[in-house]
């Protein structure tokens, strides 16, 4: 018989299949094995679990307390945020604030630059009164005063007074009495003696004041002098006629 018969690869064929078979065998085996391996896993993770010493309920009351915990410090993180959102608009505001007064004293400096133009300065060293008003609130009179010094040369400050005298009528005749303060608000230091409080007057370059003056009970005010005083000597004055 030759050798190119195609019954002659049979016994190879045999055992190429046993051995397939025992390889497949074999990893069924491992398998099984393997997964009972993991089974057994479970069973003893469970056995753990149930043997826990912490009961159930405890681990709730945990649970619960830590819940309790973090919702109080989320309280204070939102009462922390509330309050910086506070402080941040009162920062603002007060930004707000300091910005219209510096414009404000902004203004006023330009305005004062613009009078000291259109007025002709005195003598230096000389004391004007550059603004006046005095007008009727109540029972007495309200009164702004703005004084200006002349110079620059940076000598001594002015130190003098006011004085306000007004004419007007009292029990139907015409006469001339001197008004004192009743509220005054100024830049002044403490008034010296024989000055009433208020009236007293020291400033460098310019200074203003304001205040109400007391009226006599019947008197009928029509006009108010203004004198600027430095002892007795009188170096400026503003006559104000008051409206009806």
């Amino acid at each position: 018989m030759s050798n190119d018969s195609p019954i002659a690869p049979q016994p190879r064929r045999l055992r190429g299949l046993a051995r397939f078979g025992i390889a497949l065998a074999l990893g069924v085996a491992l398998g099984v094995a393997g997964t009972s391996l993991y089974v057994r896993h479970l069973a003893r993770a469970s056995a753990a679990a149930a043997s826990d010493p912490v009961p159930s309920g405890a681990q709730e009351e945990a649970m619960r307390q830590q819940r309790t915990q973090l919702r109080f410090t989320q309280g204070q993180l939102d009462a922390a945020d509330g309050e910086l959102v506070i402080e941040r608009a009162a920062r603002q505001e007060l930004e707000t604030q300091l910005r219209a007064a510096q414009a404000e004293v902004g203004r006023v400096r330009d305005q004062l630059a613009f009078y000291e133009q259109l007025l002709p300065p005195g003598p230096e060293g000389s004391v004007d009164i550059r603004g006046a008003q005095v007008e009727r609130a109540g029972q007495g009179l309200r009164y702004k005063v703005l004084l200006m010094r002349s110079g620059r040369n940076g000598g001594a400050p002015f130190s003098g007074a006011l004085r306000f005298q007004a004419v007007g009528t009292l029990k139907g005749e015409t006469v001339t009495v001197e008004l004192a303060p009743m509220q005054v608000k100024s830049e002044t230091t403490p008034a010296p003696e024989g000055v009433a409080a208020g009236l007293a007057l020291q400033f460098d370059q310019y200074q203003r004041s304001q205040g109400m003056l007391a009226l006599p009970e019947g008197f009928v005010p029509e006009s108010v002098t203004i004198t600027v005083l430095e002892g007795d000597t009188v170096r400026a004055t503003r006559s104000v006629k008051l409206e009806l």
